[in-house]
């Protein structure tokens, strides 16, 4: 097999190999609940939920598409996954960082929004699932120690940041790239995907605004980079809150949307426009 394989087998080799690998972990699972005498992994214990995550998140998303570079871009990964971590690219990281907290208001009301969709017996049955996803993401994120926070930021901010990353931005969008050209179309087309990939329909507007915007980064900054610290800041963020609130350091739910006002999210969303096209859309002007 080599690069030039049509990249809608590529696509779909890409995805098969993701849901090969959801299976084997979903096996895996069951097989040690089987060894400790019960039906299923027994999730009764931060440390199993931290375990079945960080194995879920690498064999998902991080397996298949290492398996794709050795397919079909032997040699030639660093150039297609844009593997570069020179120093530049940690300032754009950065950059890419303050983009990403300058949309929290807009997101914030896009989740208010989100959340008031009605879809009937569907969208009950969907937000229940929903409920459940939370309610084990909650349990792990309520930790009071500082070895917990740690091991938060490890497995719910920087292990998702980095496999998301390198699957969504690095697979899917490199290959739909190949294939459509367009990159408007393959930016907000990789952003539906992985928006949807979540599962959460009542998160889903800011997931693909967040998508885009992930998108774009990594069209413009020319590495994956920025990408992972401004997905990883996304997350930190949201762990060190659920932290400070288990400690009692912080009197807010974390999960509930807050209200910025129109004025507010409207200047935010300009300066995260006009600092998106001044430092990424400017650099690659200068890079061609």
């Amino acid at each position: 097999m080599r690069k030039d394989t049509h990249p809608l087998i590529q696509l779909l080799v890409l995805l098969f190999l993701m849901l090969a690998m959801l299976l084997v972990t979903g096996m895996f699972t069951f097989i040690v609940g089987l060894v400790n005498g019960s039906a299923g992994m027994a999730l009764d214990s931060t440390s199993k939920l931290l375990w079945v995550q960080s194995i879920t998140q690498v064999m998902t998303f991080i397996v298949p598409v290492l398996l794709i570079g050795l397919i079909y871009y032997r040699g030639g990964q660093q150039q297609f996954f844009r593997l570069y971590f020179g120093g530049s690219k940690w300032l754009l990281g950065l950059a890419g960082i303050v983009v990403m907290l300058l949309l929290t208001p807009l997101n914030e009301w896009l989740t208010e929004w989100n959340a008031q969709w009605n879809l009937g017996q569907l969208g009950e049955t969907m937000h229940r699932l929903q409920e459940q996803t939370e309610g084990i993401m909650e349990k792990m994120l309520e930790t009071t120690t500082v070895g917990g926070l740690l091991a938060n930021l490890v497995v719910v901010a920087l292990i998702p940041a980095v496999s998301e990353e390198l699957f969504f931005r690095g697979g899917i969008q490199n290959i739909l790239q190949k294939w459509l050209k367009n990159p408007h179309i393959v930016v907000w087309l990789t952003a539906v995907i992985f928006s949807l990939g979540h599962g959460e329909i009542f998160s889903y507007m800011p997931r693909l605004v967040m998508g885009a915007t992930l998108g774009y980064l990594y069209i413009c900054s020319g590495s994956i980079l920025p990408n992972m610290l401004a997905h990883f800041a996304n997350n930190a963020i949201i762990v060190v809150l659920y932290w400070l609130n288990a400690r009692g350091d912080l009197a807010i739910d974390p999960e509930a949307p807050i209200d910025f006002g129109w004025i507010l999210t409207a200047c935010c969303t300009l300066a995260a426009i006009v600092l998106f096209i001044v430092t990424f859309v400017k650099k690659q002007k200068t890079s061609e």
